[in-house]
């Protein structure tokens, strides 16, 4: 045998030894991940939660203010037909006095809406017929030449326009000077019956009309008979078939 010597080659343990480390830490690595992921999630969850809460608030309190829209339009609309039928029921009771007997007997009454600056928004008027033929004109009038406002007026007029009774129908004039006009103080309104346009001048004496006035209560004396001829005036140029009925359906 040769004296050479035999080389042995060491088996290269080191790779052997990373291919292990590697699949080690790869596993560690992966159950880290692992383990992260379930806390990452309740991280997301918790990040959610506010943006839920604050969409889930603002669509409630939106459903909430539909709700108490509606609530409160229904209630309006309540309200002015309960307005609306107190107003009638009050004209109703003060037709006989206001009407001549053949107008306020055996009639039908029609209600119409006048909106005019010249005698208020959203005043009435009903036509007094029989036989479709008109018998007489009650209507409401307000004016704001009073001290106080409003102060709203309720006529009877005969069908040829003239005015056959007045009465005050809402008056918050001051007690003991503007209310001197209505009639639980006296007949001032009386001076008014009979008269059309063409008769008179419609303003008090003092100002150059024809009719008279209360003393320490001028104010109200003018306002009564210039809204009396504002109403006649009104009256005179209406045309029912382009009035509104009053009545809702």
């Amino acid at each position: 045998m040769d004296d050479k010597k035999i080389e042995r080659k060491t088996p290269d343990v080191s790779s052997a030894v990373k291919e292990p480390d590697k699949k080690m830490s790869a596993e560690s690595a992966s159950k880290k991940d692992a383990d992260k992921k379930p806390g990452a999630q309740k991280d997301s969850q918790k990040k959610d939660r506010p943006a839920f809460r604050a969409l889930w608030a603002g669509f409630s309190l939106a459903f909430i203010s539909v709700i108490c829209c509606v609530i409160v339009l229904k209630s309006d609309s309540e309200t002015a037909r309960i307005i609306e039928r107190n107003e009638s029921a009050a004209i109703v009771k003060t037709v006989n006095k206001l009407l001549p007997p053949d107008a306020a007997k055996g009639t039908s009454f029609k209600c119409y809406l006048i909106d005019d600056p010249r005698v208020g928004h959203n005043m009435r008027m009903y036509t007094a017929s029989h036989d479709d033929e008109i018998k007489g004109y009650i209507m409401t009038y307000s004016t704001n030449r009073g001290y106080s406002v409003p102060l709203v007026f309720i006529a009877g007029f005969t069908p040829d326009l003239k005015v056959y009774k007045a009465d005050i129908f809402v008056s918050h004039e001051t007690p003991g000077l503007g209310d001197k006009v209505d009639r639980n103080h006296g007949a001032f309104l009386d001076m008014l019956n009979g008269k059309g346009l063409s008769d008179a001048a419609w303003d008090v004496k003092k100002f150059g009309g024809s009719f008279d006035y209360i003393t320490g209560s001028t104010v109200t004396s003018r306002a009564v008979v210039t809204a009396t001829g504002d109403a006649l005036r009104t009256l005179s140029d209406l045309d029912l078939a382009k009035l509104k009925s009053c009545h809702r359906h």
